[in-house]
């Protein structure tokens, strides 16, 4: 249904509004989805029951009692989405592909073309408050997928996806850099007897009293060494002697915990 006068120009007809309450309306309207007839009764310029009786009355459609008209049949017809947009409620499917919608502004000729090729149905408007079609949405429109990557959703989800996207990167690169410094360095506890280095099929153990013990196998060695040294110099020394028992990232890892305990 297309109707040539649009609501601003019923009001202006009906004097319930000037041109320039117009103006100011139209103004907040510009970038969003609140309709016009919202704004001017939020904006206390009009009533509820003005705007429905100059539509009712220069349309020609009747206001209809939500409840009694509604058939849940036709809830799925409209995503929630789309209701709220609008604020329509679907009211139930006459023959002929016709879909009964109780509307707020039924001159709206953008939401009964949008609405008309998104049903691919034939819209019979009728009249019904804002507050009424508001608290009934919740109530009669179910939820659906839809409505979760609905346009006005769009944007959200994916600022949500880039921070949870971000958000993995984050942590795959802390978990990358956490394996590779073990794979590099192994692992290091302190405990009550001293501190322990572990890596590469070796353990190297500073313990308080100046002892270090070497234990574990050298990559190019026979058998495992469980040796403990009155301090790390004479370690330091024996490694000197048997590197050839060593693999390379052992002699590089043995190096680097020695020295690191030399730091502390």
């Amino acid at each position: 249904m297309t109707t040539k006068k649009r609501l601003g120009e019923l009001l202006l007809e009906a004097e319930l509004i000037s041109q320039e309450t117009l103006d100011k309306a139209l103004k907040l309207q510009v970038g969003g989805n609140r309709r016009l007839g919202y704004l001017l009764i939020k904006m206390k310029f009009i009533t509820e029951e003005e705007l429905q009786s100059v539509l009712s009355g220069q349309l020609d459609l009747p206001i209809v009692d939500i409840h009694q008209e509604f058939n849940p049949k036709a809830g799925r017809i409209l995503p929630r989405y789309l209701c709220k947009k609008y604020t329509v409620l679907p009211l139930s499917l006459d023959d002929h592909n016709i879909l009964n919608i109780a509307m707020v502004d039924p001159s709206d000729s953008g939401a009964v073309e949008e609405i008309e090729q998104y049903t691919d149905k034939l819209l019979r408007p009728c009249l019904a408050s804002h507050s009424d079609i508001e608290k009934a949405i919740p109530s009669y429109i179910p939820w659906s997928i839809k409505d979760i990557f609905s346009p006005s959703n769009t944007q959200k989800l994916i600022v949500l996806a880039v921070i949870i996207s971000l958000f993995l990167i984050s942590i795959t690169i802390v978990q990358y850099n956490t394996d590779r410094l073990r794979t590099q360095y192994g692992t290091k506890q302190v405990r009550d007897n001293g501190v322990y280095y572990q890596n590469l099929e070796l353990t190297l153990v500073f313990d308080k009293s100046g002892k270090t013990s070497l234990q574990g196998h050298g990559a190019h060695a026979q058998g495992s060494y469980s040796i403990t040294f009155n301090d790390p110099d004479s370690l330091k020394k024996f490694i000197q002697r048997k590197q050839n028992d060593f693999s390379t990232d052992q002699l590089e890892w043995l190096q680097w915990a020695l020295e690191n305990q030399a730091v502390r």
